[in-house]
């Protein structure tokens, strides 16, 4: 009996520090908001530092384009980060890059530089990606 006290009482100490833990923004999300609106965030919001840190590699899909085939669109250019004429995803920073997106439909850009395009994917796409990834983490159901 007093062994499953035990581990009741073990249980609810790891879930309660799990829930007080302070959530780690990558570090862009601290170069888009700064050190300052970043603690008020943590301490009144900590659920948008999991949004920003989910966003910041998932709201986009990067593609690459044969050459002949960037005549035929009429996209816009978009200046990103490049390592050896691909993005550099590491450095990119899409929460700084102010990009209108659509509810309902992908948006798109040709990279400059780069034989790649970069796709925004519509809000009503990110939403369910982003909650699938809440209930892996366990935040819904």
């Amino acid at each position: 009996m007093r062994t499953r006290y035990s581990i009741q009482f073990i249980l609810a100490f790891l879930l309660f520090s799990y829930i007080s833990t302070p959530i780690t923004p990558d570090k862009r999300v601290v170069d888009f908001l700064g050190n300052e609106k970043l603690e008020i965030i943590q301490k009144n919001n900590p659920d948008l530092i999991i949004y920003y840190n989910f966003f910041l590699d998932n709201a986009y899909i990067i593609s690459e384009v044969p050459n002949d085939k960037h005549n035929d669109n009429n996209f816009q250019e978009l200046t990103l980060p490049l390592k050896g004429g691909k993005v550099d995803k590491k450095k990119l920073n899409i929460l700084k890059l102010n990009i209108q997106r659509k509810f309902d439909e992908s948006v798109y850009f040709k990279v400059k530089n780069s034989n790649e395009i970069i796709v925004f994917i519509s809000e009503q796409e990110f939403i369910k990606k982003y909650n699938k990834h809440r209930e892996e983490l366990g935040l819904i159901k």
